[in-house]
């Protein structure tokens, strides 16, 4: 592995990286997590692909443009790895950062470049924050949230059922009270109910009295 000399704005970028948790619920990052490894790893675009061959569900978040290419698709996250494809020499690249998620699925982290090629350097940074990447995208999605709920909402709605107030959600996100307020009417629409207590009987799926335990663990798993 060649020598790394992080500058201060790489820095501040792998300080936040080691520092996030992943939303609950949710095996896809948030755009905040985008936005660092676009600053550890400069690129023009991340996409982030979250594939379940056994539920037959792909969802994926993205930042910047272009979209990259997955230059190995056929690498199945189940083991975490990292390839490389260089277009051509000095130009367009993309860069592929694979981890696993539970038994039938994966988590592909990519980044693109219109206009250069990753080096050696780029390759061992994204080795150093595999393991990170792998605890971030570790969740597996969460089947009582519609898969419309987005990260922010997913991240307000876990705080709400651990009791939290609108004002503790808030200063835990980092965000305004009146936001948290928004996140959770758009939530409460998505969920189809009208409060706080029917939302986390939802999410706690109390609200489904019928269904035994071989149903409910069908549910989770």
């Amino acid at each position: 592995m060649p020598d790394l000399v992080l500058n201060e704005t790489k820095q501040q970028a792998m300080r936040h990286l080691l520092g996030a948790a992943p939303c609950p619920g949710m095996p896809l990052p948030s755009q905040h997590v985008l936005q660092w490894l676009a600053a550890l790893i400069p690129c023009d675009g991340v996409v982030v692909v979250f594939h379940d061959s056994a539920r037959g569900v792909t969802s994926t978040v993205e930042l910047g443009y272009p979209p990259p290419d997955d230059p190995a698709p056929e690498l199945q996250g189940r083991s975490p790895g990292i390839s490389v494809r260089q277009r051509r020499p000095g130009r367009a690249g993309t860069l592929a950062i694979s981890c696993p998620n539970g038994p039938d699925g994966f988590v592909r982290v990519l980044l693109g470049r219109r206009l250069s090629s990753f080096t050696e350097d780029d390759v061992a940074l994204a080795r150093m924050i595999t393991p990170v990447l792998v605890r971030l995208v570790h969740e597996r999605p969460t089947p009582s949230v519609p898969p419309t709920m987005t990260t922010q909402e997913r991240a307000v709605l876990a705080h709400l059922t651990s009791g939290a107030s609108n004002a503790q959600i808030a200063r835990d996100l980092g965000i305004a009270e009146s936001t948290v307020r928004k996140h959770l009417e758009h939530a409460y629409r998505k969920l189809g109910v009208s409060g706080r207590t029917a939302a986390v009987a939802r999410l706690q799926e109390r609200d489904l009295p019928g269904l035994d335990l071989k149903e409910r663990i069908a549910r989770v798993v």
